[in-house]
C-alpha cells in the first residue's frame, strides 16, 4: 500500500514534467494577451551575468505541463470562492458583474480633474467648436456611457461608499451645456433607456456597451449628425433580434480573459440585424473625423455603421494617437500623426466629432492640437515662453544640460507654464465678468 501511494505521489509530481516533454494532450489556450517565454541560448555571458538562470526559470513555469488546466483551476477556485478575477485587473460586483477599475474609479471620482482645469480645457474646445464652424466643419462631441454609472447597484458596496461629491463626467456635462458646446450624452440616455430597453444595454461580463446598445446609439448619433451637417446619410433599419446566451464580439471582452474552468454565465443578450438600404440620390457619405477610444469599435464591428455611412477616406484617431480606417477589425493605417500635414487632415473633413467614456475625458491632445493650429502664438508670446525656457535651463543641472533632448524637455514645459500663465488670466477676466 505505501509503494502504491508513493507511486502515485511520484507520478503526480512526474506527470507535468512528462507533459510538457511528450505533450500528450491539448488544452484550449488561454484567452487574452500574453506572451510564452522563448527558450534562452546558454552563453558564457549571460551564465556569468545572472541573466540564464532567470530567464530558463521563466521559461520552465511557462511551459510546464497541463499549465492552462492549473491556471484555469487556480482562477476558478479564486472568482467562485473569494470573488477576485486573477487573470487580469476587474473589479467583480454583485453575481458577478464585471467592470474594468479605470471606469469605476472615473465615475467614483478618483480621476477628477478639478473645475478649474476641466473650465481651461472646454474653454479652448467652445473656441476650436468656432474655429471648425468657421471652416464650415461641424463638431460634436459625443458622450459615451460608463457601465459603472449605468449600473452602480452592481459595484461592492466598499467600492460604492467611496463616491466622492463630484466627478469629472458631470463637470464636464454642466460647464459643456452653460458654454454651448454640441454634445450628445449617452451617460443620460442610456440612464433614461435603462427601465424600457428590451434587451441589456451593457453586458454582464464586457465593459463597452451592448450590441443591442450601441444600435440603439446610433439611432441617436447618426440623426444628429445629418441634421447638424444637413446631410442626407444612407438609411438603415433595426430587424429582427436574435436573443443568445453566448457573448458575442465585445460583449465578453472581460469575461474571456478570467479564463474559468466553467463557463462564465453571461445575461441573455439582444443581437439585432442591421438592413443598410442602397445609397440613393440625393444622400451622401460625409468625410468624418473620430477621435476616439474603443467604444466607437462597436459601430464598425457589430454592424458596419462607419463604413456604410462614411466616405472610405474618413479616418479615426485613437486616444493613443493611432490612425484606423472604418473597417470591421479596426485596420492601422501605420501612419503617425506627426507624419501627416494636421491642417490638411483637419480642414479636409465634412464632420469631426470626439466619441470617449468618463475614464478617457483625461485625454487632451486633439483639442490642444487644432487649437494651437487656429491660435499660434503671438512674437510677444513666443518671446515669454523663451524667456520661462531660459529660466528653467539656468536651473537644472550639469549633467540634465549635457543631455541631448534637455533643451527641447525644457521648451516644452516653458510652453506648459506658459499655458497655465494664460489660462490663469482669462481665469480671472471671466471671474471678473460674472461679478
Amino acid at each position: 500500500m505505501k509503494h502504491l501511494i508513493f507511486g502515485a505521489l511520484l507520478l503526480l509530481l512526474l506527470a507535468p514534467a512528462l507533459e510538457a516533454k511528450f505533450n500528450w494532450f491539448d488544452p484550449a489556450p488561454l484567452a487574452g494577451a500574453y506572451n510564452l517565454a522563448s527558450h534562452p541560448e546558454p552563453t558564457t555571458e549571460s551564465i556569468l551575468a545572472g541573466q540564464y538562470q532567470p530567464q530558463l526559470e521563466h521559461y520552465l513555469e511557462d511551459h510546464i505541463g497541463f499549465r492552462p488546466w492549473l491556471i484555469r483551476l487556480r482562477n476558478q477556485i479564486s472568482f467562485s470562492l473569494l470573488g477576485v478575477a486573477r487573470s487580469s485587473e476587474l473589479v467583480v460586483g454583485r453575481d458577478d458583474v464585471l467592470y474594468q477599475p479605470g471606469p469605476v474609479n472615473s465615475y467614483l471620482g478618483k480621476d477628477f480633474l478639478g473645475e478649474t482645469q476641466i473650465r481651461r480645457r472646454l474653454r479652448r474646445m467652445r473656441i476650436v467648436q468656432d474655429d471648425l464652424a468657421q471652416r464650415g466643419i461641424p463638431f460634436l462631441f459625443m458622450m459615451a456611457p460608463n457601465k459603472a454609472r449605468y449600473q452602480p447597484e452592481d459595484l461592492p458596496f466598499q467600492l460604492r461608499r467611496q463616491k466622492q461629491p463630484q466627478s469629472n463626467y458631470e463637470v464636464f456635462m454642466r460647464e459643456m451645456q452653460a458654454r454651448h458646446i454640441n454634445v450628445i450624452d449617452f451617460g443620460r440616455l442610456f440612464e433614461q433607456w435603462k427601465a424600457t430597453a428590451q434587451h441589456p444595454l451593457f453586458p454582464k461580463g464586457g465593459t463597452h456597451w451592448s450590441d443591442y446598445g450601441s444600435t440603439l446609439a446610433a439611432d441617436t448619433l447618426f440623426k444628429r449628425i445629418e441634421q447638424m451637417g444637413r446631410f442626407d446619410l444612407t438609411d438603415f433599419h433595426r430587424g429582427p433580434v436574435e436573443v443568445s446566451q453566448d457573448a458575442r464580439g465585445t460583449d465578453g471582452d472581460l469575461s474571456g480573459p478570467l479564463n474559468l474552468v466553467f463557463p462564465y454565465r453571461h445575461y441573455p443578450m439582444g443581437y439585432p440585424r442591421i438592413v443598410f438600404n442602397s445609397l440613393h440620390a440625393g444622400q451622401v457619405r460625409p468625410n468624418l473625423l473620430v477621435f476616439g477610444d474603443s467604444f466607437g469599435a462597436e459601430l464598425m464591428q457589430f454592424h458596419p455603421f462607419f463604413q456604410t455611412l462614411f466616405s472610405p477616406d474618413s479616418r479615426y484617431w485613437g486616444v493613443e494617437e493611432t490612425i484606423f480606417t472604418f473597417s470591421d477589425n479596426s485596420t492601422r493605417t501605420g501612419e503617425n500623426l506627426n507624419q501627416l500635414d494636421f491642417r490638411q487632415q483637419i480642414e479636409s473633413r465634412q464632420f469631426i466629432m470626439i466619441l470617449v467614456t468618463e475614464h478617457n475625458l483625461v485625454a487632451k491632445n486633439f483639442i490642444d492640437r487644432i487649437y494651437d493650429l487656429y491660435h499660434p502664438l503671438t512674437q510677444a508670446e513666443l518671446a515669454r515662453v523663451n524667456q520661462l525656457r531660459d529660466e528653467l535651463v539656468s536651473k537644472g543641472s550639469w549633467e540634465e544640460q549635457s543631455q541631448s533632448d534637455f533643451a527641447y524637455r525644457m521648451y516644452q514645459q516653458a510652453l506648459s507654464v506658459f499655458d497655465e500663465e494664460r489660462e490663469s488670466q482669462l481665469d480671472q477676466a471671466e471671474a471678473s465678468q460674472s461679478h
